[in-house]
């Protein structure tokens, strides 16, 4: 009977044993999983917000996180990962963030672009040149090298398109065969878009060169002959027409050609003259080129009966004529368009 007794009574220990095993046990496991859960959410909650722009320039020696990301929800934030700044495109960063004691580590992406503009170097920012000698702008520019790209191409202006890149070129403010102080831009545009700009002066001085004496004959010419009454009317109206179209055969503001623009301006002031270069070599009276007045028709040619041109003298050793289908009507130097030309003043005709 008592052997009973205490069997039952062991019986009841180890029930109640495995009763204490199995609360203990339930004890850990839910704190064991109130642990993970918060160590879950907590790693569930750390981010990282990158910038917009979350770039850094090719070459760059120094990479600071803080200049890339908006904000991170954790205590402290660790690069694990570096950036190759040799290398163009976007690249992958690691960072490892830490909160309440939990890490986390998370890619984000970083790009690593051109931002700097091609360097251009020049020789001289002031070049003078005398009229006829000849000038290569490239000659000025010593070299244009882009940190990425290396040494650019020159391409002309004319070659250029709206999304072209990778190139070099320049222009000017006028034409650079001209007399007087050019504007010279050189432009260089590397492969990402990066412009950037240097500028020269150019000067073209003239050359003084006395014009050739008239071929014509001087037994032929008169003397102090009265000037014509409407030469005023005929200069005025000359010079409204600069800028107007050459056309061959032309003798209206539609268009004009040599002959055609001279006998227009007479016919505009009340006065008839004939048509052609050569017929106008004949019309009114010749006068030397030395008494020459504003309104006198100048003949141009090689030599006596080859004449080529007409223009009307507005005094000042200067000329308004229609010229070519580039320039149309244009104010010139009587002399720097004898050098230009290859032809002379074969007769002065003044129309009285």
């Amino acid at each position: 009977m008592n052997t009973d007794v205490e069997i039952g009574t062991s019986k009841n220990k180890i029930l109640k044993g495995v009763g204490y095993f199995v609360v203990i046990l339930i004890i850990i496991v839910s704190l064991l999983f109130v642990y993970n859960f918060r160590n879950l959410n907590i790693y569930h909650s750390i981010n990282v917000s990158v910038g917009k722009d979350a770039s850094i320039n090719y070459g760059a020696n120094k990479f600071n996180i803080d200049d890339y990301i908006e904000g991170y929800e954790g205590e402290s934030i660790e690069v694990l990962s570096d950036i190759d700044t040799s290398k163009l495109g976007d690249q992958e960063v690691i960072v490892e963030i830490t909160k309440k004691g939990i890490k986390k580590d998370i890619p984000i992406r970083i790009s690593v672009v051109d931002k700097v503009s091609p360097d251009i170097k020049i020789n001289e920012e002031n070049i003078t040149k005398n009229e006829g000698e000849e000038f290569d702008v490239n000659s000025n520019i010593s070299d244009i090298l882009d940190d990425v790209d290396g040494k650019l191409n020159y391409v002309s202006s004319e070659e250029i398109k709206d999304d072209s890149k990778n190139y070099y070129t320049y222009y000017s403010d006028s034409d650079l065969n001209t007399v007087g102080v050019h504007n010279i831009t050189v432009k260089a545009v590397d492969a990402s878009g990066n412009v950037s700009e240097k500028a020269f002066t150019y000067e073209v001085k003239e050359v003084y060169v006395p014009a050739p004496a008239p071929v014509y004959n001087e037994v032929q010419v008169n003397h102090n002959l009265p000037v014509n009454g409407a030469s005023g009317g005929i200069v005025g109206l000359a010079y409204s027409l600069i800028g107007s179209r050459y056309v061959s055969g032309g003798n209206s503001p539609a268009g004009f050609d040599c002959s055609g623009f001279v006998q227009y301006v007479y016919a505009q002031n009340g006065i008839g003259v004939s048509r052609s270069s050569y017929t106008q070599a004949y019309d009114g009276y010749a006068v030397p080129y030395s008494e020459a007045q504003p309104g006198d028709i100048l003949n141009w040619g090689y030599g006596p009966g080859s004449i080529t041109h007409s223009a009307l003298y507005v005094g000042g050793g200067q000329m308004i004529h229609a010229t070519n289908p580039n320039q149309g009507v244009i104010l010139s130097d009587v002399a720097a368009w004898t050098r230009g030309s290859g032809t002379s003043v074969i007769s002065v005709r003044r129309i009285i």
